[in-house]
């Protein structure tokens, strides 16, 4: 506009300033001033627009430090949150650790007060007396090889039955005898062996066979035996020997399936480790219960050589003598200590009597004295809590057992106590879930109460 004269002002009045007029040409007494931050300046597009400095443009390009902080902050959290959300769904998500079994007696072993028993051995031969279970309570004699006599026949009848399993009480398959077992007869009255007397054309069951072997110990139906199963006596005598090697009898070595042999020998060691296996085969348990051998065609009865059957708990046994072997025999017998049936196996071998019947007193004082020396203490009641099972992350669940809690043994033994079985990570009341062994025997644990699995708080907080 016409004498309006367009001037730089100061910079902090922000606005249009008056100036004098003696400062323009005179003709007004004033004019109006912008200041220079604000002087129009033409864009390309032909428009007016305000020019900023440079500090300004600076201060316009840089955003406020509240923002910027408050927008770290944002993304910080935003992290946390994330790696918070995977942690807890990791945790949630991982496998719980395998629950275990832990026991909760005061003690993992027990001792039993006093010195080890001194049993009355013979002072010839060799004898070892062992408890199923718990091990040898004594032994003498050393442990060469000896001659067995007719103490073999508990391998021969262990192997058969081991090939030709019967049931309890069951007669099983018939068989004819072999001409060659009747051939063979003369030669073995001749030698005073003892025997059955087999005749041409006699058929004997299996149970009746390993009778006859075992009760009155037939030399005969041994060899007639060997060649039922494998056709003739060294391929059965291997067998034996094989069986031997599995038992881990490892001084024993058979020659023939009767003991007849003096090539037939063994260690009283050994022998107890037989009878043992053999004893839990439950047809040669009930063969070797029999006092007495009764024909199946109901001729008379034959009595057996284990004159201690049936007395001081004796259960079964073998006899056996000759000359060169001297007397032995192999028993076993049952005790109940603490309400639990305890089985006691012993072997005596070489004992210079003229039958076996010297090897049978030696045993009788063995038994009476190994079954004194037995004993028992209750660890726990019947319901008593003795373990628990650990889920890992902290949950205990108690167990208890049914029955007591007895530990059998004799004095200065030492059993070991501990747990077994592997747990399941959930089960209901009264759910068996493993054993608490006391030496070699095992009493069932039950659950006092419900398993659960662990719950989400224990896994988000556990550290391992």
């Amino acid at each position: 506009m016409e004498g309006w004269q367009q001037q730089g002002g100061t910079r902090d009045s922000g606005a249009w300033s008056a100036t004098p007029a003696a400062e323009n040409d005179g003709r007004f007494p004033m004019e109006l001033r912008l200041p220079a931050s604000e002087v129009p300046s033409t864009k390309s597009s032909g428009q007016w627009a305000v020019p900023w400095s440079e500090q300004q443009q600076q201060a316009a390009a840089e955003e406020p430090e509240p923002k910027k902080k408050k927008r770290l902050w944002l993304v910080v959290g935003l992290v946390v949150l994330l790696l918070v959300a995977g942690g807890v769904t990791g945790q949630l998500v991982r496998p719980v650790p395998e629950p275990e079994l832990k026991l909760t007696l005061p003690a993992t072993s027990h001792t039993f007060a006093g010195t080890a028993p001194q049993l009355p051995w013979s002072g010839q031969g060799q004898a070892s007396v062992y408890v199923d279970g718990l091990g040898t309570m004594g032994s003498s004699g050393g442990g060469s090889p000896t001659p067995t006599a007719s103490v073999a026949k508990v391998m021969t009848a262990y192997v058969f039955l081991k090939n030709h399993p019967l049931k309890p009480g069951e007669a099983g398959p018939e068989r004819a005898v072999s001409a060659q077992g009747v051939a063979e007869l003369p030669a073995r009255r001749k030698r005073g062996e003892s025997m059955l007397g087999i005749t041409a054309g006699q058929r004997l069951s299996e149970r009746k066979a390993l009778e006859a072997l075992m009760i009155i110990s037939a030399n005969d139906v041994a060899h007639e035996l060997a060649r039922w199963d494998s056709g003739a006596d060294q391929a059965f005598v291997r067998k034996m020997n094989e069986a031997a090697k599995a038992l881990g009898m490892n001084d024993t070595t058979y020659t023939d399936p009767s003991g007849y042999d003096a090539g037939t020998v063994s260690t009283a060691a050994d022998q107890v480790k037989l009878l043992t296996a053999a004893m839990k085969v439950p047809a040669f348990a009930e063969v070797v219960g029999n006092r007495a051998y009764v024909p199946a065609d109901g001729g008379p009865a034959r009595p057996g050589g284990n004159i201690l059957l049936g007395r001081l708990g004796v259960v079964g046994g073998k006899t056996g003598y000759t000359d060169k072997a001297g007397g032995n025999y192999v028993f076993a017998a049952r005790k109940k200590v603490g309400g639990v049936s305890t089985m006691i196996v012993g072997a005596v071998m070489g004992q210079r009597s003229p039958s076996a019947v010297g090897a049978i007193s030696v045993a009788q004082r063995l038994v009476q004295a190994a079954e004194g020396a037995l004993t028992s203490v209750t660890l726990a009641p019947a319901g008593g809590r003795v373990a628990q099972v650990d889920d890992g992350l902290g949950g205990h669940t108690p167990l208890k057992t049914d029955v007591p809690v007895n530990v059998i043994g004799w004095p200065g033994m030492t059993v070991p106590i501990g747990v077994a079985g592997d747990p399941p990570h959930t089960g209901a009341a009264g759910d068996r879930v493993g054993a608490v062994t006391v030496g070699a025997g095992k009493i069932p644990l039950v659950l006092e109460s419900k398993l659960d699995e662990p719950s989400p708080v224990q896994r988000l907080l556990r550290l391992s």
